[in-house]
């Protein structure tokens, strides 16, 4: 390599290739000089990153439960777990959405302050009072960067009173919270996903089913499906290349097993398409027999993991592969007979595996 050729190299050339490395490569170079350390604030490096597509690569992500503001990232193309600490923020959180390379955050105790910020510049803010002051059952984000702004939308609540009916939007627009369309009355499962313009949410109970918000014309309505697949009490709502999916309990051949399902929005109805081996379920569930599941969908990949579990398995759709997620060696305990933390309820609200876009580009503060 000439060096001389490269010292000659004009900045904003040098700022292009930065602003396409890996997000780990990135960061290591940021101490070869100040500029590069100081380079994330540059305004013309940022508008650089927002040109380029998932440069960054791509993580699921895992909560630590044993630690204080911190989640745990894994890259499928590194094949490597990362260490995301969100001790920027001035209390105990949990997630709630992300989006766009922002992650929505929920306090864990009264008034429930929500938080949005990108965990890898660390620039955070704190979202206005809501109008409702109980912790929403639902948080659901999405992004505009056409527009540069972001809504986050809160439903439901865990109180048996009016406010559990209430749906609040936050529009980065004006930089505050107006009271939308009213919830169906029906208990919801606390998963939402963000498919086409719309936000679809499972319902609790026998007669359990799919529901949709409008984002447009700030509206719900059940969906009109055939029979629900898998166990009411194991389904998880996913979203994974523009569709719809389910991940749930189901027997076969009196065998019990975990399925994925994807809506045929022609026929209505629920479509099987792959079926998790025996020998990882067994595994999966063994030292935990509730029926907790999370996963998340990116790409033609979908991700798993359990409630308080280390484990972790990946299913690619286009390969119809199913494979184990290397151990997380910055767990500080790896056993699943963990003791229960002293807040669990507080746990219980939390979202877990969930994907996440690390963008240098994104900010809490657009239009600000």
């Amino acid at each position: 390599m000439d060096e001389r050729l490269w010292g000659d190299l004009r900045e904003e050339l040098i700022d292009r290739v930065l602003a396409r490395l890996p997000i780990d490569s990135f960061f290591r170079l940021r101490a070869v000089c100040k500029r590069w350390n100081a380079i994330i604030y540059s305004h013309s490096f940022i508008s650089d990153c927002s040109q380029v597509t998932s440069s960054l690569g791509h993580y699921f992500i895992k909560a630590d439960r044993r630690a204080d503001r911190v989640l745990l990232g894994y890259s499928r193309a590194l094949s490597k777990w990362h260490r995301i600490a969100f001790d920027f923020l001035p209390m105990q959180i949990q997630p709630a959405a992300s989006a766009g390379g922002l992650v929505c955050l929920v306090a864990d105790y009264r008034p429930f302050a929500l938080f949005v910020c990108n965990p890898i510049t660390k620039v955070a803010r704190q979202l206005p009072p809501r109008i409702c002051k109980r912790r929403p059952r639902i948080v659901c984000m999405v992004v505009d960067r056409l527009a540069q702004g972001y809504k986050i939308i809160a439903a439901g609540g865990y109180r048996t009173d009016d406010d559990r009916w209430t749906t609040e939007v936050f529009d980065s627009m004006t930089s505050s919270w107006r009271v939308s369309g009213s919830l169906l009355q029906e208990e919801l499962t606390k998963r939402a996903i963000s498919c086409r313009g719309s936000l679809y949410c499972l319902t609790c109970g026998p007669n359990s089913g799919l529901l949709e918000y409008n984002i447009q014309h700030e509206v719900w309505s059940r969906v009109k499906t055939q029979r629900m697949p898998g166990n009411v009490k194991s389904r998880q709502l996913f979203e994974c290349k523009g569709m719809i999916g389910i991940v749930g309990k189901a027997s076969r051949n009196q065998t019990l097993g975990l399925c994925i399902w994807f809506l045929d929005l022609k026929t209505m109805k629920w479509v099987e398409y792959g079926r998790m081996p025996p020998d990882m379920f067994d595994r999966l569930y063994k030292k935990w027999p509730c029926d907790s599941m999370y996963c998340a969908g990116y790409d033609d990949v979908i991700f798993f993991t359990r409630f308080y579990s280390p484990l972790g398995l990946i299913f690619s759709l286009s390969k119809g592969q199913w494979e184990w997620v290397p151990p997380c060696p910055l767990l500080r305990d790896g056993a699943l007979n963990v003791p229960r933390p002293r807040n669990w309820s507080v746990f219980q609200h939390e979202l877990d595996g969930f994907s996440f876009e690390p963008r240098l580009d994104a900010t809490p503060f657009y239009n600000n």
